[in-house]
């Protein structure tokens, strides 16, 4: 074997295990970063972690208590750890994923989405078309407010405006027929605290005991 095949392949070796021992580090410092956050906010009595795909991400489900009943969610990370598919992955765009589903005993009053404009055809919301509709501007971002059922437009801009990091919000949703919030982000260092408060905050303004007092 040529002498400088042999040391690019001993380099390349030396590279991969490196970028897989970092990465990994990283990506389980990020999920504990974000599990850590959604604990402490959420409080649960029991949680749930499903592992996906090694250093990839988790699937987990917590239950909660009071006006809450149970929370179940997604974070999924970036490959850091592959050397090879990592530049391939940064190129396409994918980031760092974090999903939660968030259920509630309370009514709620009406439908609500607050979509990024740019995700608002991958975010699959049923009869979009039908729904009133206002748009909003936030961290250099354009986002869609729509509503039904109730006017929710006033709740949906202040959550909006409640959010330090506008820019990482894809997806907040409220939705009666199943008592469920739905918040869809895209975190930054695996932060997530500090809009995720935000937004838990703002959830029982969407409760119909919210209008009646």
């Amino acid at each position: 074997m040529n002498p400088y095949a042999l040391v690019a392949l001993v380099v390349l070796a030396i590279a991969a295990t490196a970028q897989y021992y970092l990465g990994t580090r990283k990506n389980r410092f990020l999920t504990s970063r974000m599990s850590g956050a959604l604990e402490e906010l959420l409080k649960p009595s029991t949680t749930n972690y499903v592992n996906i795909g090694g250093s990839i991400g988790y699937n987990f489900a917590y239950s909660l208590s009071g006006d809450w009943t149970k929370a179940k969610g997604t974070m999924t990370l970036n490959a850091r750890h592959s050397l090879l598919y990592l530049p391939f992955s940064l190129l396409i765009g994918v980031r760092d994923r974090f999903y939660v589903n968030v259920f509630t005993k309370k009514k709620l009053r009406g439908e609500a989405h607050l979509v990024e404009a740019s995700y608002l055809r991958r975010a699959n919301i049923d009869g979009v078309d039908s729904m009133d509709r206002a748009e909003a501007e936030a961290g250099g971002k354009r986002f869609v407010l729509l509503w039904r059922g109730a006017d929710l437009s006033g709740e949906l801009r202040a959550v909006l405006e409640s959010l330090g990091q506008p820019e990482r919000l894809r997806h907040f949703c409220a939705y009666p027929e199943t008592k469920t919030f739905f918040v869809h982000l895209r975190p930054k260092e695996g932060d997530i605290r500090d809009d995720l408060s935000a937004m838990l905050q703002r959830m029982p303004t969407f409760f119909v005991e919210a209008k009646e007092g």
